[in-house]
């Protein structure tokens, strides 16, 4: 096979991998996600129990704010008591004192029933601490792995940018124009197809026996009439530009 048929293939390769890394990288915050979605669903009792102890605390907190109101309306209701002068201001302020009470022991019941709720979270989030323990070992391998990856990545798409742009000087001018403005065209960037059985792979159109005679020889390059690909012939076990998905 012509070099310069060669050094096309070996180009074709190297975009085609850089595309699918890029690709990869390009896809890191959803990969991400999903390792976060999955250790999330593993851990949805676990976080189901905390969420439960930081309400219970939370509700906790905001009836021991409405018990010191009801205990300051308390106050308020003696202070009139003792300085009622006429019947009716007597009443409204024992009255006033006695829904205050009765509100502060009705807050209290809550309180003790929210701290009961904790508790339970607390004593169930104690004993499940080791799950606990291992699903956060397991989320952070499962990081550290998939950072190395995304790294060495990002190192492959570096060295095989270093090989095209090696390729690309190598190969004349002329053809080397030829490849980007047909890569540049076609949708999936793809500028080489192979010619096999008398027909273009990339879209299937036979070609003239003549054009298919010349490809098998390599000693020009060809593109084909009907998707302007360039074509190669490869034999068997020949290296071919790697396929895209």
């Amino acid at each position: 096979m012509k070099a310069e048929l060669s050094h096309l293939i070996a180009l074709q390769n190297a975009d085609t991998n850089i595309r699918r890394l890029q690709a990869e990288i390009e896809s890191i915050p959803e990969r991400r996600a999903e390792i976060e979605k999955e250790f999330d669903l593993r851990a949805f009792e676990i976080r189901a129990l905390e969420e439960r102890r930081d309400n219970s605390r939370q509700e906790r907190s905001r009836l021991e704010s409405e018990i010191f109101e009801q205990k300051q309306r308390a106050e308020r209701a003696d202070r009139n008591l003792m300085a009622a002068k006429k019947p009716d201001e007597y009443t409204a302020a024992i009255r006033e004192a006695d829904a205050a009470r009765k509100q502060i022991s009705a807050f209290e019941t809550q309180i003790l029933e929210q701290m009961e709720i904790a508790e339970l979270a607390d004593r169930d989030l104690t004993e499940r601490a080791p799950e606990v323990e291992k699903l956060g070992a397991d989320m952070k391998a499962r990081f550290a792995a998939f950072d190395e990856q995304v790294q060495t990545q990002q190192q492959q798409v570096e060295k095989a940018r270093a090989e095209r742009e090696r390729l690309m000087n190598e190969l004349p001018k002329a053809t080397s124009a030829m490849y980007k403005r047909i890569a540049s065209r076609i949708r999936d960037g793809v500028a080489m197809a192979e010619a096999r059985n008398g027909a273009c792979m990339a879209c299937y159109m036979a070609l003239r026996p003549q054009i298919m005679a010349d490809v098998r020889r390599g000693d020009e390059v060809i593109t084909c009439d009907n998707c302007n690909r360039i074509l190669y012939y490869a034999p068997v076990g020949a290296a071919q530009p790697a396929s895209v998905s």
